[in-house]
């Protein structure tokens, strides 16, 4: 337990700033006999211990920075006395020694004073077995390839049994009443098993794109006879794969469940399962984006896999470096691409999506080839990769956990080719305002704290102890207590005065910065966002969801729950932030102000007529009550007749139970 002087000393050299020798204030709390006051008072102006607050405050000590000890003006500073010089080393070591008696130990100490290094030297001793790290001359047998390490195969059974739980979670089946959609909200897309999740999320996303499901509406099979009026759905190939879409995407858009079960859709895709169960979801859903996207786009534009390059991109954009002339070969995987990949690393500064874009796709220097965009796309995705943060070997924190932002709108024409001279410029230019903002930053925090202590706090503190606590009874004492506080204050004064001048000139160059991009030449191509996938870390179908927007409203989407949310929730979801987890997939594509969302899509006439004769089915299974809540749903305009599609849904957990002239087991066809 400390001792009362243990403790005035501490207080002490707190007092004055942490960077006294305990020793030092130890011996003059003793010469004053214990007194606290004048202990502070000598240390204060003892000058074998500096000038009055040269000791007290040297941690502000940076060039440029105010320093305590300097004279007021108009004023000069005394010499200072020097300290008493230290005896020489040897003297004291020599009186020591007459004191020795040992012979060893003298020449022990002897030893110590030689300024020479001590040198290593082969031994001459002779070899002595008992001494020896490793027996020699002894066979080592060898290591046996059975050798068991505790705890392994108990941790690989643990992951087996994960992913064997993970594979096997059972879809929760929900009574008729509970799957009627009410109020035009979206449709969720559930597989039976809960690992595909990821893959009924991205689908349910993209019908939530204008433009992919304004194409794939107007799109039709190529036809099977001599008229072309002859539609027959597609069983097999590239078209086959569209043709799903469109059947899924009429559902979504028709049907009056509020769930639909896409295994067969899933099937019809080729989706992998994943390899295990903490495969990363933004992975694999990068693999079937590229996929999906790739065959959609050769099938809806024909022409663009043998002659074209140009023509109505939906999903690729074309690529390639600034100094490069434009490629005219069609649709090519070396120069077009989907979905791009934003590395997201916690020890980046750039943690927002457009400065992550800017740092891959350009570089400040204009010697330097830069990718552009040189043929856009209605619809841009991105792959957040998350990298995981090394762990610190130095003894210091690791960065701090941050969100990674993404706007609703984005402009795109700082990438495009013919604004790259120009878009450049603009960068080095946010270069050099950025690197005045960590130079303020960096004086602001010399400012502030000095050996991991915060400088103002201790300036405050101390203002505090002279201004209120230190004995002014001795006139001569108030005079120097009262002398040391203004000066003290001056200091503190004049510091938070170039704190505040700093922060203000901060906040003008961040605003700076924000408007190198803003004007008309560069907010030409606007994106916005549609889609956003979240994964929070943990395995299960309950552990991912999305977020669309539907009537100007947004939507999240968990198994088959569907709630509404506001916006600010889309762009600041702050989960799996603690486990590497977060948003993985964001999907923008080009601001439609002509669009009139309320307006029919041009379904395929049988496709139309078969989602609603489904609806007629179910809502008859219904009370009424369930069925008044259900969003209004026209008749189909002819009977119904299957139409050719060659699979339908399996699973019962969303087909309603109905009899159907086009079905001879009583069960009714869903074509999702």
């Amino acid at each position: 337990m400390a001792s009362a002087e243990d403790e005035n000393v501490e207080q002490l050299v707190m007092m004055m700033g942490g960077d006294l020798d305990p020793n030092i204030v130890r011996g003059v709390l003793r010469k004053v006999n214990g007194d606290m006051q004048k202990a502070a008072t000598e240390l204060l102006n003892d000058p074998t211990g500096g000038s009055v607050l040269d000791s007290l405050w040297s941690a502000i000590s940076t060039p440029g920075v105010l320093r305590l000890n300097q004279p007021e003006q108009g004023q000069t500073s005394g010499p200072r006395t020097p300290p008493p010089s230290r005896p020489e080393r040897h003297l004291e070591a020599t009186h020591e020694m007459e004191d020795v008696e040992d012979k060893d130990l003298r020449q022990a100490l002897e030893a110590s004073m030689q300024t020479e290094s001590a040198k290593l030297v082969p031994s001459d001793r002779a070899p002595d077995p008992n001494w020896a790290m490793v027996p020699s001359n002894v066979e080592i047998p060898p290591v046996s390839q059975e050798v068991e390490i505790p705890g392994l195969d108990r941790a690989i059974q643990e992951s087996l049994d994960t992913y064997k739980d993970y594979a096997n979670e059972t879809i929760e089946e929900l009574p008729l009443e509970k799957r009627v959609r009410k109020d035009g909200r979206p449709v969720s897309l559930r597989p039976t098993q809960g690992m595909l999740a990821f893959a009924g999320l991205l689908v349910q996303g993209l019908f939530f794109v204008p433009q992919v499901r304004e194409s794939l509406a107007k799109w039709r099979p190529s036809p099977s006879g001599s008229s072309n009026e002859d539609l027959t759905a597609p069983t097999s190939g590239p078209e086959h794969m569209v043709w799903t879409l469109v059947e899924l995407f009429a559902n979504m858009d028709l049907a009056a469940l509020s769930e639909l079960n896409v295994d067969a859709a899933l099937k019809a895709f080729s989706v992998e399962l994943p390899a295990h169960a903490i495969q990363n979801p933004g992975d694999i859903t990068y693999q079937f984006m590229n996929n999906l996207a790739w065959i959609t786009e050769s099938v809806l534009h024909k022409e663009v896999a043998t002659q074209a390059h140009q023509w109505s991109r939906l999903f690729h954009f074309r690529y390639g470096s600034s100094d490069a002339e434009p490629n005219l070969s069609p649709l090519d995987k070396r120069y077009d691409t989907s979905v791009v990949k934003v590395d997201v690393r916690d020890e980046d500064k750039n943690y927002d999506l457009i400065s992550a874009l800017s740092s891959q796709l350009s570089h400040d220097d204009m010697s330097t080839r830069q990718h552009v965009i040189f043929e856009p796309s209605d619809v841009v995705s991105f792959h957040l990769v998350r990298h995981e943060s090394l762990p610190s070997y130095s003894g210091g924190q690791s960065p701090p956990k941050q969100r990674f932002r993404y706007p609703k709108h984005i402009y795109l024409d700082q990438f495009m080719r013919e604004n790259a001279e120009f878009a450049a410029s603009k960068r080095a230019q946010q270069k050099q305002i950025l690197e005045e903002i960590q130079r303020l930053t960096l004086r602001k925090a010399a400012l502030t704290h000095a050996n991991n202590k915060d400088t103002l706090k201790d300036l405050r503190s101390s203002v505090y102890y002279f201004e209120n606590v230190a004995n002014k009874d001795d006139p001569e004492r108030k005079a120097s207590v009262g002398l040391v506080a203004l000066k003290i204050r001056k200091i503190l004064t004049r510091i938070e005065n170039e704190l505040e001048t700093i922060d203000n000139e901060i906040s003008k160059l961040k605003v700076q910065s924000a408007g190198l991009f803003e004007g008309s030449e560069l907010r030409q191509h606007q994106y916005d966002l549609r889609v956003v996938l979240v994964h929070d870390g943990l395995p299960g179908r309950n552990h991912l969801y999305s977020y669309v927007q539907h009537l100007d409203r947004w939507w999240k989407t968990v198994d088959y729950t569907v709630t509404e949310v506001p916006e600010d929730t889309v762009l600041n979801d702050p989960t799996g932030l603690h486990l590497n987890a977060g948003p993985y997939m964001l999907i923008y594509s080009r601001t439609t102000p002509d669009l009139d969302t309320t307006q029919p899509l041009s379904w395929p006439e049988d496709v139309k007529n078969s989602v609603k004769h489904n609806n007629q089915a179910f809502l008859a299974q219904l009370p009424l009550e369930a069925a008044n809540q259900a969003r209004n749903t026209s008749p189909p305009t002819s009977p119904y007749q299957s139409y050719g599609s060659q699979w339908d849904t399996p699973s019962s957990s969303v087909e309603p139970p109905s009899t159907s002239p086009g079905r001879p087991d009583g069960r009714e066809r869903m074509n999702v």
